[in-house]
């Protein structure tokens, strides 16, 4: 379970395995046992995903299926869940086009 959330959430980034070890800090060779020896990351690491990847230590565990921001509330609307995830796949560019697009839309209410 763990496997396949970490590698959703590189994919969603962008990112591939020596991409993230290199902007995360932790060695390859621990991302690599993560992802094709089923290891399993300790505490330090996982509190490590939970702030790169800004979700839960519950979400990266399997025991939640919301992202479960630490600044968010606690029962986060299906339509927001999904918003933040796809907002996670865009481009750079494509981000700052939407986050101006809801703050002018914002604005008008």
């Amino acid at each position: 379970m763990f496997s396949e959330v970490f590698t959703e959430l590189l994919s969603e980034k962008e990112l591939n395995k020596k991409q993230f070890a290199e902007r995360s800090g932790i060695p390859y060779t621990t991302v690599v046992g993560w992802t094709k020896l089923g290891r399993l990351p300790d505490f330090t690491a996982l509190v490590k995903l939970a702030d790169f990847f800004n979700c839960s230590v519950d979400y990266l565990t399997g025991r939640q299926e919301s992202y479960g921001y630490a600044n968010a509330p606690a029962e986060q609307p299906q339509a927001e869940q999904e918003l933040i995830k796809n907002y996670r796949k865009l481009n750079p560019e494509n981000k700052e086009l939407i986050s101006a697009l809801t703050k002018n839309l914002s604005k008008k209410d």
